[in-house]
């Protein structure tokens, strides 16, 4: 913050007198962890004590509430918080390092204090992991955290305080397994409510594993744990599989499916992949479906697995011309997660599935296919889809119904053009999400939030100018391409209603990467859009 923020002058002596009286706080730190439990709604770092009678003791002895209390530490955290802000590096270097790093240990985030640690050189020497943060952010990757930083992270996790964070990202921060231990013991707890757990690309083995199977088993909140880019076996990979009760992303590397005719096989080719992927949509939203297929909780979920699941498939070995559809529709029946079901369940969909090939296979023969792509590709077969990145991008930056159906209506699209197939789910996501926000004018309504591209940049972890950009300007070709194709089943199917309408939308005019390079950095908006 600026330092007009901070209300009066600010001196080093002040900052200093502040400083020795954090010091006096942090030296009792230790001893009121041993004498007395911690007090829920307050921190171990905070400035009082539990005293005689329901009264609460500051560092100079003198009694006040529970609430003065806690009102007289957020008040020294926001001093502090403002003084390392405010002041310059050079007086903040005539500190001694003990105050320092009192000072840092009360900053209540981790960005907080690495903001502090750019302002001072001197902090940079000192560790600003080991205490837990007051609170907690959901997003904090590739902020270097380490095992200490995680086992941080754990202990603010069992605060009352952070209790209710749903989403916590972790990734890119060299976490170990010694911290995947510390944070396992916490998802372990009844208390615990993360719905979604991300410790993508961090140094994970087999240890970890174990100890995060072993949490996995009792959880029943988490819905979704990013585990790709980690050092693990595949007994470690299949331990947490076992596991967990959540979906598990083992892998996002890239897919190439072969697209060339080769050796007498005819491999995978473009537009007979993007017309199995739109038959494979009709058969998704078709009426009459079996119960495994109909009960799933979410179905355009269960597509987009089973359209990845086939893109794996086909970039493990080459595929003949007859076998497309056989291999469509077993990849449906592995989608279907074939293995959770009971077999009642698991013969009526393959009789079903065999069904709508007008008899071009059996319900055997699907079968035998799904199993023996189940086997072969294993933990390969468990990586995130465009659509799992797209409903976390707009929770965060904000949707309507109408800007949800059309983004669909776009990823969908987007996963019948191989071409899209160069650029990561994560930038197809997030080109999704910006462009549904571009057709206000035509009645796709948006939820004005914040910063919302600050946030979808963050989230996302995609570089704007060589991801990003390139993906929202091909996302735009693309519309403009597919828009009004009666002959395409996904145009149909959002043509619906049900759907907003959404491929009624007219297309804007063409935009090229300079253009959303420009837009993402504030500088313009395109037609129809009200920034």
């Amino acid at each position: 913050r600026s330092a007009s923020s901070y209300a009066g002058p600010v001196k080093w002596q002040e900052i200093a007198a502040e400083g020795a009286s954090v010091c006096t706080i942090q030296s009792a730190r230790l001893d009121r962890q041993k004498r007395l439990p911690e007090m829920p709604g307050t921190n171990t770092g905070g400035t009082s004590t539990p005293g005689a009678g329901g009264r609460w003791l500051n560092p100079r002895g003198s009694s006040k509430s529970k609430d003065e209390a806690q009102r007289s530490r957020s008040a020294l955290t926001r001093m502090n918080m403002h003084a390392c802000l405010a002041v310059t590096p050079r007086l903040l270097t005539e500190l001694p390092s003990e105050i320092l790093q009192s000072i840092l240990d009360l900053l209540p985030t981790f960005a907080g204090r690495a903001l502090a640690r750019q302002v001072c050189v001197q902090m940079r020497a000192l560790e600003w992991r080991m205490s837990a943060p007051y609170r907690l952010d959901e997003e904090m990757s590739g902020l270097a955290l380490g095992d200490i930083g995680a086992c941080a992270v754990s202990t603010a996790l069992s605060s009352p305080r952070n209790l209710r964070l749903g989403e916590l990202c972790l990734g890119s921060n060299g976490i170990n397994d010694v911290g995947v231990k510390a944070l396992a013991s916490v998802i372990s707890s009844p208390n615990c409510a993360l719905r979604r757990l991300s410790l993508r690309d961090n140094c994970i083995g087999d240890q970890g594993a174990k100890g995060l199977a072993s949490a996995l088993e009792s959880n029943v909140t988490l819905e979704e744990l990013d585990l790709w880019g980690n050092p693990l076996s595949q007994e470690g990979r299949r331990a947490i599989l076992a596991a967990a009760r959540c979906e598990v992303f083992m892998e996002i590397s890239p897919l190439r499916p072969h697209l060339e005719v080769a050796d007498g096989a005819m491999n995978v080719h473009t537009r007979m992949r993007a017309i199995l992927f739109d038959w494979l949509s009709q058969v998704h939203t078709g009426l009459n479906t079996p119960l495994a297929l109909d009960s799933a909780p979410d179905p355009q979920d269960m597509l987009f697995r089973t359209l990845a699941h086939l893109d794996v498939y086909f970039a493990s070995r080459p595929v003949r011309r007859v076998e497309f559809q056989l291999a469509g529709v077993a990849c449906t029946l592995t989608a279907a997660r074939f293995d959770k079901h009971g077999e009642d369940e698991l013969q009526d969909l393959a009789n079903w599935l065999a069904f709508v090939t007008d008899g071009a296979c059996t319900s055997e023969q699907v079968t035998e296919k799904a199993r023996e792509i189940h086997q072969s590709l294993g933990c390969q077969l468990h990586r995130p889809t465009a659509y799992t990145f797209l409903r976390r991008y707009l929770r965060k930056t904000g949707w309507t119904e109408q800007s949800f159906s059309f983004a669909n209506y776009l990823i969908e699209l987007a996963a019948m053009d191989a071409p899209f197939l160069k650029f990561r789910p994560q930038a197809v996501a997030a080109a999704a999400a910006a462009l549904s926000r571009q057709y206000v004018s035509q009645g796709i309504s948006i939820r004005h939030m914040t910063n919302w591209k600050a946030k979808l940049l963050r989230s996302a972890h995609v570089d704007l100018e060589s991801e990003l950009a390139p993906c929202a300007a091909a996302m735009a070709r693309m519309h403009s391409v597919q828009h009004g194709r009666g002959n395409v089943f996904v145009n149909r199917k959002y043509e619906a209603e049900a759907m907003h309408q959404v491929a009624k939308v007219l297309p804007n005019s063409a935009m090229d990467v300079a253009f959303f390079v420009d837009y993402f950095r504030g500088s313009t908006a395109p037609q129809g859009h009200r920034a």
